[in-house]
């Protein structure tokens, strides 16, 4: 975390301007919601858990923080949209952060049947484990 912390803020920040460039061009905030790789988007909402911070940085760079969790896309893919502004501003995205839905869809297999191993559901959500009183 120590070494992915930093790096992957920036991403979240990218991703964030992505968003706020489309929302400036189209004023549509659905369109606004662009696809971004799972690891960037759960760094977006724990940059966003922050709202003084972000409306600060919002009021002194005069940009619309655009994020509906209800509307996300986290179906990211090589030369999608995102991709290609991505590359425009910045270059390639890391592929660290930048994961492509199939590959998120491989890992989270492998997680949901850990989980399950060990009687969690959902992610880590839920569970069927019984407790009994000592």
């Amino acid at each position: 975390m120590d070494a992915d912390k930093g790096p992957l803020f920036r991403e979240g920040l990218r991703a964030l301007a992505i968003k706020a460039a489309v929302f400036d061009l189209t004023s549509d905030e659905r369109l606004a919601e662009v696809a971004v790789a799972v690891p960037v988007d759960e760094m977006t909402h724990a940059m966003i858990a922050q709202p003084q911070l972000f409306a600060r940085i919002a009021d002194r760079t005069g940009f619309h923080l655009i994020h509906q969790t209800g509307q996300e896309h986290t179906d990211y893919e090589p030369d999608s949209f995102t991709h290609r502004a991505y590359r425009l501003a910045w270059g390639e995205p890391p592929a660290r952060y930048w994961l492509v839905k199939d590959e998120v869809d491989r890992r989270v297999k492998i997680l949901t049947a850990r989980y399950a191993s060990i009687g969690m559901d959902r992610a880590g959500r839920e569970h069927d484990i019984e407790f009994t009183a000592p």
